[in-house]
């Protein structure tokens, strides 16, 4: 009995033990399913991100900044490759020694680089954009630690050309000012990313059949600049400069048909290159951000406003007090003595005595209307930063005196584009037209993806007002006009000299020997192509806008009218006093010999001398139409004296700007 009793009590703990091991593998069972549920369908993303993350990476494909070019195409500023060195601090071995070997490399102070080197950081920037030489240099050392990295840096070709307009990027790619700045979403580096896989120890692998993507270069920007009229109107400006010894000057060319700018010049120059980044004196654009009194330059306004209105005619006349009138409590005073003037020589003997009396007839509050439609008191829209819309006060505030002044140019300031496009309104009819600095944007390629166009924005002045300013301003640069020296040779122009007076900010009084020399007008007269605006600031020697400016106009026409395919007349161009005929031998036995005559123009050579040998006369006198063409083809410094012979126009443009860009490579 006790056997059987206790084998049942075996049985019974058997089949429990049984039982309970059966239910812990089935409990471990479902455990290990749900887990796996969890992992696999729950957590699925999440695995499936760490296996990627394990297995894929990413190739960053670098994008170059955008190149800008000049409206014929010409590089202005590009990219180029060069790298960079950093270090991870934690592998230097020798700090010390490394840093004396690094800072002979790349000629920085010792002290310098020991401090960079003597961190525990992974990653310090030691130097960027080395040269190659230093890049080989730092490569031969071999050193653990050292990486060098590609980057692009910022490349200017003709240096100065154009540099205040350009700006500058920083030293990581980004546009800091000018039209880097501007248009910087445009230039900037979009790097793009592509998949790539890696292997357990973390190098990358190219398994597509197509080869690594290389690197390309962003969208660019076409200006509407040319470099050959930008570095003209630079080099005719600094000779003005440092001949009155100027504090700064500017000049601005727009197109007389769409407001184009062709040129932008600032005296002193700035290189992107090399310049100060630090002080804007340096790489300010003055032409846009530093407002003056425009002086007797304003007149044409005042009177145009004035006619438009009808409150005077063109043969109106005004008495000028003889040089002296006192008005609204204040003296008013004209460089030379008038008596009665006609409103037209009042323009072209600038007086301010009449301009005075227009004003009050005319109005404040219209006056001040047609200001604001001229473009005053606004900014232009350029779309370049840092331009500012001038002095204007609110007609409310205007006293009697600030009318009468405001008429000759005093109490109201603007800046040289403002003053250029009030001239542009009048030489296009009276109608007022934005400026335009961007042509087009350009992909890497040089294909057109969005142009730019100028768009008529509204109708300052009538068509035969306008005409009428026209040929006033025409006056101006004709004989007894103030600005007779702003006439080229061949052409007709028409414009403005201004001499105005410069505010002391300490004593709030004009200063006695302060004066801001100005010229602005349009050329040719009849069918207007350039509109041109000097300022010189704070010259000596002289002073007078038309001593000072005017000839600065003069010359830039005289070689950019020329290239823009535009002849001189020939009624306009005065004989030589002493031309001379070089005529060449057929057989080329003898040396040429010269014969004298009365004029160099090709139709008042003899006739016999004509009809014998009409190939073999080569002329050389001075005012020649062959040698107003050739300017074309010439740079600066060859303005003096072109012969007939020589490269063709374009060539000759060409060897110009390669030579400066060629002077800014070494």
């Amino acid at each position: 009995m006790e056997r059987r009793k206790r084998g049942r009590f075996f049985t019974a703990r058997y089949r429990s033990c049984h039982f309970l091991i059966n239910m812990l593998i089935f409990a471990g069972f479902c455990l290990v399913l749900c887990k796996s549920f969890h992992l696999q369908v729950l957590q699925h993303a999440v695995w499936l991100d760490r296996a990627r993350g394990q297995a894929e990476t990413t190739l960053k494909i670098p994008t170059m900044r955008g190149s800008v070019f000049d409206r014929h195409g010409r590089l202005l500023s590009y990219s180029v490759p060069q790298r960079s060195l950093f270090a991870d601090c934690e592998l230097i071995e020798n700090p010390k020694r490394t840093a004396s070997l690094l800072a002979a490399i790349l000629e920085e102070p010792t002290w310098l680089m020991d401090r960079k080197l003597a961190c525990n950081r992974h990653f310090v920037w030691l130097k960027r954009h080395l040269t190659d030489q230093q890049a080989a240099a730092v490569e031969g050392l071999r050193y653990r630690g050292l990486n060098l990295v590609d980057e692009y840096k910022r490349f200017y070709p003709y240096r100065q050309v154009a540099g205040q307009v350009l700006g500058f990027v920083g030293m990581d790619g980004a546009g800091l000012e000018g039209v880097e700045k501007a248009f910087d979403e445009v230039l900037r580096e979009n790097s793009t990313t592509v998949g790539q896989l890696r292997d357990g120890v973390k190098k990358t692998l190219w398994l597509g059949n197509d080869p690594i993507p290389e690197a390309r270069e962003s969208y660019g920007v076409r200006l509407t600049l040319d470099a050959f009229i930008q570095y003209t109107a630079e080099k005719e400006l600094e000779k003005a400069a440092i001949k009155y010894r100027a504090r700064a000057a500017e000049v601005v060319v727009l197109d007389a048909g769409t407001s184009e700018v062709l040129a932008m010049a600032n005296w002193p120059f700035f290189d992107p290159n090399l310049g100060d980044k630090k002080n804007p004196e340096g790489w300010r654009n003055r032409t846009i951000t530093d407002t003056f009194e425009p002086g007797s330059t304003f007149k044409v306004f005042l009177v145009g406003s004035a006619l438009n209105e009808g409150v005077v005619k063109e043969r109106d006349r005004i008495f000028c007090e003889n040089g002296k009138c006192s008005l609204a409590g204040h003296t008013i005073n004209d460089v030379h003595p008038y008596g009665w003037l006609t409103i037209s020589e009042v323009v072209k003997y600038s007086s301010n005595i009449a301009a005075s009396k227009i004003a009050f007839q005319l109005g404040k509050e219209r006056y001040y209307q047609y200001i604001r439609g001229f473009g005053f008191g606004a900014e232009t829209g350029i779309s370049l930063p840092g331009e500012v819309a001038g002095i204007l006060r609110p007609v409310k505030k205007w006293r009697p005196i600030d009318l009468a002044t405001t008429g000759f140019g005093q109490s109201i300031g603007v800046t040289a584009l403002q003053l250029t496009m009030g001239i542009a309104t009048i030489a296009n009819g009276g109608v007022y037209t934005p400026p335009l600095i961007a042509k087009d944007i350009v992909n890497a390629a040089g294909h057109s993806v969005r142009k730019y166009e100028s768009q008529a924005l509204r109708r300052v002045i009538q068509e035969k007002t306008a005409r009428q300013m026209r040929d006033m301003m025409r006056a101006v640069t004709e004989e007894g006009g103030t600005g007779v020296k702003a006439a080229p040779e061949g052409y007709t122009a028409a414009g403005k000299t201004g001499t105005a007076q410069v505010l002391d900010p300490e004593t709030r009084h004009y200063a006695a020997n302060r004066y801001t020399s100005i010229f602005t007008g349009f050329i040719p007269a009849d069918k207007p192509r350039l509109v041109m605006t000097v300022v010189v600031h704070d010259p000596h020697g002289a002073i007078y806008g038309g001593v000072v400016a005017g000839p600065v106009f003069r010359d830039i026409a005289a070689k950019v009218l020329p290239y823009l395919g535009i002849p001189p007349s020939l009624k306009e161009i005065k004989p030589s006093p002493k031309p001379r005929l070089v005529k060449a031998d057929p057989k080329g036995g003898k040396k040429p010999t010269e014969a004298k005559l009365n004029t160099t123009l090709p139709g008042s050579l003899p006739r016999e001398v004509r009809e014998r040998n009409p190939k073999s006369v080569v002329q050389t006198g001075g005012g020649s139409v062959g040698a107003m063409r050739g300017q074309r083809a010439a740079g600066p410094s060859q303005a003096a004296g072109l012969s007939s012979v020589g490269p063709s126009p374009k060539e000759g443009v060409e060897l110009v700007l390669n030579a400066v860009a060629e002077r800014g490579r070494m």
